[in-house]
């Protein structure tokens, strides 16, 4: 059974790491979240056997770990914390959106919060027709901890906030190349990839 103990702050990590593991469709195995944490596998395999005890995670016969209920909530709980604690970094400290994610991280497990993706109904940038519009509400997890990306859709101003309407499907261009989804942004036209589109969490306006 599940423990009423506050959640210590790694656990916290390994319930929000597998939670936006699964959301982008990866496999959640001990020896991914070893190449996660940085750390050895036996350490992993140690916390996993304690989140299985306590009722947050299962592991099948090939050591998938998926999250119960229990655990599911306990993940978004985090998250909506994290996106609380990127929000006030950004909007009362000035800090720059796409500096803020390592900043969040160390907060994130001493604030409340409310709201979250579900909560707000939010889908995928990809999944926009042309001629919806849209807020950009956060970018994947997944996506935050590779910074190059983070700082590409901040140069183009995919930034928490930000109105965007889609204009074409395509680079009417006809040349073969990544970047073949147009996005009105700020009164400007960019274009970005389909893959970090899809990245892109937005609520419709």
């Amino acid at each position: 059974m599940k423990t009423e103990e506050p959640l210590s702050a790694t656990v916290e990590e390994y319930l929000e790491t597998i939670y936006n593991m699964a959301m982008e469709g990866e496999v959640v195995i001990g020896a991914r979240l070893a190449e996660k944490f940085r750390v050895s596998p036996p350490t992993v395999t140690e916390m996993l056997k304690r989140l299985v005890r306590d009722g947050y995670v299962e592991m099948d016969n090939k050591r998938q770990v998926t999250l119960t209920e229990a655990g599911n909530q306990a993940a978004e709980a985090v998250l909506r914390r994290h996106r609380l604690t990127e929000r006030f970094l950004v909007d009362m400290l000035g800090m720059q959106w796409h500096q803020v994610h390592e900043e969040a991280c160390r907060l994130e497990h001493f604030i409340s919060a409310r709201t979250y993706l579900k909560d707000l109904h939010a889908v995928r940038l990809s999944a926009l027709a042309v001629g919806q519009s849209a807020i950009i509400l956060c970018i994947s997890e997944v996506v935050e901890d590779e910074e190059a990306l983070v700082l590409y859709m901040h140069e183009k101003g995919l930034t928490p906030g930000t109105q965007i309407t889609v204009l074409a499907p395509d680079d009417p261009s006809g040349e073969e190349q990544e970047e073949n989804i147009m996005l009105q942004v700020d009164r400007h036209e960019v274009y970005i990839s389909k893959s970090s589109a899809a990245k892109i969490w937005v609520t419709l306006v």
